[in-house]
């Protein structure tokens, strides 16, 4: 078997002045050339007879967030909606795949968002979806059994070979899931099952609700099903790591292609070949941030061509999938914080008083503050299309007084726009910490000593230590600690905070 691979670039890293930039401007162009960026795709590529589209482990992204702007970023459903039409237009018979993993918290918000995310791979026309270990995990069980039962049993893709809700062939009976998928494409019948790795049966052993087998024991049971249904191509898709997914397909070497989740934030430039059989292995990633494309001819020379799709800015918005994240916005906003299950509680260093009360005292760090994007932080979420501004998980770094990992409010910190105005935006209070018994204590609202006066203000700074930073050599001092609550590896990859601070940096008593 010959393999032609045409694989996009390595991951450009932005310039620091793009990730400030685009931060405060959701309209701001491309910094950079996507194409020039991430490389061609399907250079030389004749019409296959058919091709299969393979994602997974989506972890939530229905679309890229971050600091280095949309137009910066890779994923997202709107562009594979774009991508996916692109190629029905060029007549291209497919066959789409997800391994699962949509969804990587949870809570009522991560419920919520299985079931757009669920929904909108039907509307894209999807063939095959596995069941990851994130979705499983939900504390509520029936937010995936609604989501299933909810689709039109016609279109139902959700296919495990060694999963079910509420039993294995109950899951089945009700039409909630199938245990193997046959799709018809060019004139060919490709056959696909999809298990949960040993690893993630594990993780939810013990949950009534969710029956298991181990892997290998439900693949053996498919194997004859599959091979009466004479399919020239089969496709098993492990929810797991690819260490098991290379043992599963060694034991099982009917299936000419494996795609499995736990591997690489980037995939692959090209396939691998299992060692000791003639098994493709397959990679898509992390995050929604590429596909992978699988074509095959009818070309004894070239059968199988390999690309990894990066879903930059070169697609546009699909207006399906733009609908769809509209609606789910709007289910956010309609549910409220409460309804969301998000309850204030009290921040342990005290109450928060705005930004607005240190600019008299602090001149010279408010003409900083005011220039940076931190200033405009929940503005961009306002004027982005639909609006993120009702939506915990970006509002817990775009506004003060949240707990920026667990996407809940503290009592005195953002409730909204217009409930809590002093609140809005990433403001001073969140690097250093509650300040209303400061404010209170230097304005006289509260009798205060000079000592502990002197002890509010020393609670409140910060002090960078040398050569404190979040490279490797760098000391990873509590400043930073504090900047990668938000600047993580999810959401502000190429954070630097040496290069970052000198464009925000601010001291004065």
């Amino acid at each position: 078997m010959r393999i032609v691979t045409f694989a996009a670039s390595a991951f450009v890293v932005l310039g620091l002045l793009a990730f400030v930039g685009n931060a405060a401007d959701p309209t701001a162009k491309p910094t950079i050339d996507p194409i020039k960026a991430n490389g061609e795709i399907f250079v030389g590529w004749p019409k296959p007879e058919f091709a299969l589209v393979i994602s997974g482990e989506l972890d939530g992204y229905l679309e890229p967030c971050g600091c280095a702007g949309l137009e910066n970023q890779k994923g997202g459903l709107k562009r594979r909606e774009t991508l996916l039409n692109d190629l029905r237009a060029k007549g291209w018979p497919l066959v789409n795949l997800d391994m699962g993993g949509l969804v990587k918290r949870d809570g009522v918000q991560a419920e919520i968002k299985y079931k757009y995310a669920l929904e909108s791979l039907v509307d894209l026309g999807y063939n095959a979806i596995g069941l990851g270990v994130n979705e499983l995990s939900l504390g509520n069980v029936e937010a995936v059994s609604v989501a299933l039962m909810n689709l039109d049993p016609a279109k139902n893709p959700v296919t495990s070979a060694n999963v079910g809700v509420y039993g294995l062939d109950e899951s089945v009976e009700m039409g909630m899931t199938a245990r193997f998928r046959v799709v018809e494409a060019g004139g060919k019948r490709i056959g696909v099952t999809s298990v949960l790795g040993a690893k993630h049966i594990a993780a939810i052993k013990g949950r009534a609700d969710i029956a298991t087998i181990p892997p290998a024991e439900a693949i053996a049971k498919v194997v004859p099903l599959l091979a009466a249904e004479k399919c020239n191509l089969q496709v098993l898709m492990v929810h797991g790591d690819p260490a098991e997914a290379a043992t599963l397909a060694q034991q099982f070497p009917q299936f000419q292609v494996v795609a499995t989740t736990g591997g690489a934030e980037e995939p692959p430039s090209s396939p691998k070949v299992i060692p000791g059989t003639k098994t493709l292995l397959i990679e898509a990633g992390h995050k929604g941030m590429y596909v992978i494309v699988l074509g095959f001819f009818a070309d004894a020379q070239q059968p199988i061509r390999y690309q990894r799709v990066p879903l930059d800015s070169r697609f546009v918005e699909g207006p399906k999938m733009k609908k769809r994240l509209v609606d789910y916005q709007k289910e956010l906003a309609t549910a409220t914080f409460e309804g969301l299950g998000l309850k204030p509680v009290a921040h342990p260093d005290g109450e928060f008083a705005g930004s607005e009360s240190c600019a008299a005292c602090h001149a010279a760090a408010w003409d900083v503050f005011v220039k940076t994007p931190h200033a405009h932080a929940t503005d961009t979420l306002v004027k982005l299309d639909p609006p993120r501004h009702f939506d915990p998980e970006c509002l817990s770094c775009h506004v003060t007084g949240w707990n920026a990992q667990q996407y809940f409010p503290y009592k005195s910190g953002y409730l909204g726009l217009t409930e809590t105005p002093l609140m809005t935006q990433n403001g001073c209070e969140n690097c250093h910490g509650p300040a209303a018994a400061h404010v209170k204590a230097e304005s006289g609202e509260i009798d205060a000593t000079d000592q502990e006066k002197q002890a509010l203000q020393v609670a409140l700074r910060m002090k960078i230590e040398d050569n404190e930073g979040n490279k490797d050599g760098q000391k990873y001092g509590e400043v930073v600690k504090n900047c990668m609550e938000c600047h993580d590896l999810d959401n502000s990859p190429d954070f630097d905070f040496q290069k970052y601070w000198p464009q925000t940096m601010h001291s004065e008593k």
